[in-house]
């Protein structure tokens, strides 16, 4: 069998379907990675470890009508290019956006078997229509099962990178010495793949008031401002652009703030570290609210809407993380699934 995996346009998208291929590899499976030439995937193809195919894919949500008339147009003329490589034994699994929705209409137009990831709590308009033809619809969120066919859901949580995993064996101690920190109270601030310009005017302040050690990320644009202030004030936080060994900065951390993206949510979880998500305004159908949400059910974190996350606030919801840290801790990890990829490929190999 040939296993098709396509997730992109966002990290969010891509890197699960990262993951996913890896354990595939580990298998010996043939696989080919599509993508779209618009998204972050592009950018970042030296990470795709098989062949990979980037379409003319295109958003269609939340554009003018004269964008959705092209995205129809392109993510019909890439089904269509699409369809001529789905031949012999193959399935087709996608991880939703718009890059995705050209190998899941080919898979339908050719009955070739559809699986389906979501990542989020509530789902891109893509995998709600993709769901329908799907075999199986994986999901990271309970609260997304509401939104598929019930007989088709199955929870298995979100792919993780195998070095992410790995890394859970690191001490803190030798993760700290690593990144050149201090032993001690140490919190993590990171805004996402492309840092948050909110989370990272709200770091500066709370660094300045408690006198924390800290790990920021803070994306490219407000790096050097943002590490400047900290050198001529003696702040004492570790600041970077982005981190490409997020496993270091995890084992290193003893609570977090962070939007909830996914991913995010997961890797924190992962490694037990607690967090107060302040989840992103503007997230499609808020779903990044509804992550945390669930997480904040859980005992594993806290949430504040960005409208109320004013400097005094933030640090009375941190000093609460940091006194109960052992709890917080303990129920964040019962949220992510480290065999996520393995359960999904039970499924698959086996056309279930």
């Amino acid at each position: 069998m040939k296993v098709f995996v396509s997730g992109g346009g966002t990290g969010g998208h891509f890197f699960p379907a990262l993951a996913l291929i890896e354990c595939l590899l580990e298998k010996s499976i043939p696989t080919t990675f599509i993508g779209s030439r618009r998204g972050i995937e592009q950018k970042l193809k030296s990470q795709i470890p098989v062949e990979a195919l980037f379409l003319s894919s295109h958003p269609f949500m939340g554009r003018g009508t004269g964008e959705k008339l092209v995205a129809v147009l392109k993510n019909l003329s890439s089904t269509l290019g699409l369809l001529q490589k789905l031949r012999g034994e193959s399935a087709g699994v996608v991880f939703g956006g718009y890059a995705s929705l050209p190998l899941g209409l080919s898979c339908i137009l050719r009955k070739k078997p559809l699986y389906l990831h979501e990542q989020n709590s509530v789902p891109s308009e893509s995998n709600r229509l993709l769901s329908k033809f799907a075999k199986r619809v994986f999901i990271t969120f309970e609260s997304s099962r509401v939104y598929f066919p019930r007989e088709k859901v199955v929870k298995v949580g979100l792919p993780v990178r195998k070095r992410l995993l790995e890394g859970r064996s690191l001490s803190v101690s030798r993760a700290r010495e690593e990144l050149g920190l201090e032993e001690g109270f140490t919190l993590l601030v990171m805004g996402g793949s492309q840092g948050a310009s909110f989370l990272n005017r709200l770091a500066l302040e709370v660094f300045s008031q408690t006198g924390w050690q800290g790990i920021h990320l803070t994306g490219e644009r407000d790096y050097t401002s943002i590490s400047s202030y900290y050198k001529e004030r003696g702040i004492k936080v570790l600041t970077l652009p982005f981190s490409h060994s997020m496993e270091v900065l995890y084992r290193a951390s003893d609570i977090a703030i962070s939007r909830a993206g996914a991913s995010s949510i997961t890797e924190l979880s992962l490694f037990g570290v607690p967090a107060l998500f302040i989840p992103f305004p503007h997230a499609v159908y808020d779903h990044q609210f509804y992550n945390a949400k669930e997480i904040e059910e859980l005992g594993g974190g806290l949430i504040l809407r960005e409208r109320e996350a004013d400097t005094e606030k933030v640090i009375l919801f941190l000093e609460k993380l940091a006194r109960d840290r052992e709890a917080f801790s303990e129920r964040i990890k019962t949220f992510a699934n480290p065999v996520a990829c393995e359960l999904m490929l039970e499924y698959i190999l086996k056309g279930g």
